[in-house]
């Protein structure tokens, strides 16, 4: 089945809410699966903060395609500090991206409605952290300035259009912050004033963590041509999980040049060629052990593994559990 959770329409014509003022939480919303004869569960809370930051906390555990309906925002552009914690099994082909991974994003504001499909099963959990400019400005505001690093401005100031700075993995000290977010004690003003002390955080932590590893060059914007391809390589790596095909070969399959092919699975779906391949010889490796009679000897040739014991330590990696067990768990 599928589930459909819609925003409430955007106050997208309300200035962002002045230091100190009671109406900080306007926009603030938090929708829960309640779907009939749903296993699915969880909700998406966002918190409108001071300074125009945004909180933005999904988390779901899904057995059915999730639809996200997302309402129209004001024209303007949004800084992003986002965090992958956990993204299931599969992905959406517009918005894969592998978890646990985080990244820093500057982009215009989405001034449509549209929507977000997870068709996917499992864990998602994602904390996302907006600071947006006020409506209908391209420009953040003195006091929205004073929380977005000096070294975050200069990237502004010099890529003033969208960009996107990947992260490959989250610190544990991030973690942290993330978990205390997750499980705050606190409710009402408190909770509030938690909240944004925990979002300023972040901003340093994760701004600190870019500069750590070397800001690198500004990944450069595909063509909705190449993006094209890069979809259609995913889908041919996905048809010969057992038989795949080289890197290069898979590059002139599709009509792109191998380092093309390489940026382009990063940026589009989150991980490398092989990451996905793997990835998803492990599901598919999961939906067989579940759903036929084969053994676990038969499960491991038919998903391209030709070492027993290789796919074994994978699986257990990927699913936390033996394909042996996994087996006997669902006969």
């Amino acid at each position: 089945m599928t589930i459909i959770l819609s925003e409430p329409p955007s106050p997208v014509a309300q200035p962002i809410p002045a230091v100190g003022s009671g109406s900080r939480s306007l926009g603030s919303f938090e929708l829960v699966i309640s779907a009939p004869g749903t296993k699915s569960q969880g909700c998406k809370r966002s918190l409108n903060l001071r300074h125009g930051l945004n909180l933005l906390i999904r988390d779901y555990w899904l057995e059915d395609v999730l639809i996200e309906e997302n309402s129209p925002e004001a024209s303007g552009r949004t800084l992003e500090f986002g965090f992958n914690l956990c993204l299931g099994d599969n992905s959406d082909r517009h918005s894969s991206l592998y978890g646990p991974n985080s990244f820093l994003q500057y982009e215009e504001n989405r001034t449509i409605s549209d929507t977000q499909t997870w068709p996917l099963k499992g864990r998602v959990l994602k904390i996302d952290l907006h600071l947006r400019t006020q409506p209908n400005s391209q420009s953040f505001s003195p006091d929205q300035l004073d929380v977005i690093p000096s070294e975050v401005q200069e990237l502004i100031a010099r890529h003033n259009d969208h960009w996107y700075q990947p992260l490959e993995t989250i610190a544990p000290s991030i973690q942290l912050v993330l978990q205390q977010i997750l499980n705050c004690p606190y409710t009402g003003s408190i909770q509030q004033v938690y909240l944004e002390g925990k979002a300023l955080e972040l901003i340093a932590l994760q701004t600190a963590q870019w500069l750590e590893a070397g800001p690198s060059r500004l990944a450069q914007r595909l063509k909705p041509s190449d993006i094209d391809r890069i979809h259609q390589a995913r889908d041919l790596v996905a048809q010969r999980l057992d038989d795949p095909l080289s890197l290069l070969e898979l590059a002139r399959a599709v009509g792109l040049n191998d380092c093309t092919l390489k940026r382009g699975f990063r940026q589009v779906l989150g991980t490398t060629v092989f990451g996905y391949l793997r990835q998803q010889r492990l599901i598919k490796a999961r939906q067989l052990l579940q759903d036929t009679e084969m053994s676990v000897a038969e499960v491991t040739y038919q998903v391209g593994y030709s070492h027993a014991g290789h796919f074994a330590a994978a699986f257990k990696r990927e699913f936390g559990v033996s394909p042996k067990a996994f087996k006997n768990s669902v006969l």
